[in-house]
């Protein structure tokens, strides 16, 4: 495993991390007989296994739903809590009901006090708005509640979580977050030069979620709609490159993701200990070809 520096934060986070939503609320591709969150301890031997592999950087959310008891309980069993950077977010939590957003100042200090207790630590490595939304990045009573928790010694640094173009800049160019947590993957590129620029250029932490397009771009095609599978025929123009290289397909866009220097980490959700020895493996494989890259940037 390769390590870089999360931005201004100084934190030396491993390339490939991991995403906790699968540990603790059923999500991903509806696969028959394979889906749904795992046991707890089937989840706790994978927060150990990811240790073992080099990964240092833990992704979770109130909305992951059981996600943070089990991190707070798997690490609290390990006693390698300063092992982990643990980052999770505020704005919205899920049960059965569906999704809740809050953006409050109250409702953010609330957030932040039950995420301390569910992760059984006394301070959070990165705190990020989930999927905030321009009007509460440009409101900012959410970043105030954010700098008080970090006033008091309870967060130590400040992200936010974007879903759009829009949000993602409006939070760059505020200057107030030491990371960006966005989408970016072979097939949505928008960032490359100018957003990705000036974001080392400000030496603001890049943290990339969804760069397996939400599973589109995992190679179990069979499991994606028509319409998605004419999006994804140009993928078939990588098949000579993943021969060469002997990759994956999901092995190939990670390292894609990669090769963006501004990029500090790839948030990779799983459940199976055999797909995180294979996203971990990305980071020490050699770069693409520039033949590779030329290919990908023309799909």
């Amino acid at each position: 495993m390769k390590y870089r520096i999360l931005g201004r934060t100084g934190l030396n986070v491993s390339e490939i991390s991991l995403g906790a939503l699968e540990l603790g609320r059923d999500w991903g591709i509806r696969v028959p007989n394979d889906y749904g969150k795992p046991k707890e301890k089937d989840a706790v031997h994978l927060l150990e296994k990811a240790l073992d592999l080099g990964i240092n950087f833990i992704d979770t959310a109130p909305a992951y739903q059981y996600s943070e008891e089990i991190i707070g309980r798997g690490i609290n069993r390990q006693g390698k809590r300063d092992r982990y950077y643990l980052a999770t977010k505020v704005g919205e939590w899920f049960d059965e009901n569906g999704s809740v957003y809050d953006y409050s100042f109250q409702g953010t200090l609330k957030f932040i006090e039950q995420s301390l207790q569910k992760l059984n630590t006394d301070y959070i490595d990165l705190i990020q708005i989930h999927s905030a939304p321009v009007d509460v990045i440009e409101k900012g009573e959410t970043l105030e509640a954010l700098k008080k928790a970090q006033d008091e010694g309870k967060v130590r640094f400040i992200g936010v979580s974007v879903e759009d173009e829009s949000a993602a800049w409006s939070a760059l160019e505020s200057g107030e977050y030491d990371t960006i947590q966005m989408d970016y993957h072979l097939l949505d590129r928008w960032a490359e030069d100018e957003f990705f620029l000036k974001a080392k250029n400000n030496n603001i932490g890049i943290i990339i979620k969804n760069a397996l397009y939400r599973g589109r771009l995992s190679g179990k095609s069979q499991y994606v709609s028509p319409s998605e599978k004419q999006e994804l025929e140009g993928l078939n123009q990588l098949h000579p490159f993943q021969t060469e290289m002997g990759l994956s397909l999901p092995q190939l866009a990670l390292k894609y993701v990669l090769m963006e220097e501004a990029v500090s980490t790839i948030i990779v959700g799983t459940r199976k200990i055999e797909h995180l020895k294979e996203n971990v493996a990305v980071s020490d494989l050699p770069p693409l070809s520039k033949e590779c890259i030329t290919t990908i940037q023309k799909l």
